[in-house]
């Protein structure tokens, strides 16, 4: 939580990497990097080589219809928000409403974008780096999911048109 009129200085945006390497020590949130998309991204540079197989001891079970136990790996919503630099800072409206702010889009915005396609593309490394160096040299404005939705938007009709272009080309090899 932020007061009203927070802004970010210069220490923050190493202070949010600070507590997103912690939060990567822990063993189970190695499914972010399973996941792919933005957090795969963001995870990448500081797990490096070192990520742990899994499931954690962290682990959680389940059944499903046939009773078979799985085990599996999640994140909390708030474990995605630290990963994604995610602030909540008051408005100022006299109540208790805030705005939701981040460094990087959060998962959900990142799958309805142009640039998830199952894997991490040219121009989704392109995006990432800009906004990294933009980041760094205090250029960048942390956005709300609207501003996400618009910065991320450019490439979501281009990715429409390849995505059904390779699945009615997929078809009709499936077809013949």
């Amino acid at each position: 939580y932020r007061a009203f009129g927070w802004q970010p200085d210069k220490y923050e945006y190493m202070d949010y990497e600070v507590r997103r390497n912690r939060l990567l020590r822990m063993p189970h949130v190695r499914v972010a990097v399973a996941q792919g998309g933005i957090l795969w991204r963001l995870c990448k540079q500081e797990l490096a080589a070192v990520i742990p197989s899994g499931p954690s001891t962290d682990v959680h079970f389940f059944a499903d219809a046939s009773s078979c136990k799985y085990l599996f790996d999640t994140l909390s919503e708030e474990e995605i928000d630290v990963l994604c630099g995610v602030y909540h800072v008051d408005t100022g409206g006299g109540g208790k409403q805030t705005a939701i702010l981040s460094w990087w889009p959060t998962p959900k915005l990142w799958e309805t974008s142009g640039f998830e396609l199952g894997y991490w593309t040219h121009s989704a490394e392109k995006f990432f780096q800009t906004r990294l160096t933009a980041i760094r040299e205090r250029q960048a404005k942390l956005f709300n999911a609207r501003k996400w939705k618009g910065e991320l938007s450019f490439y979501k009709s281009n990715t429409k048109m390849v995505v059904s272009f390779v699945e009615t080309e997929c078809a009709a090899l499936i077809a013949s």
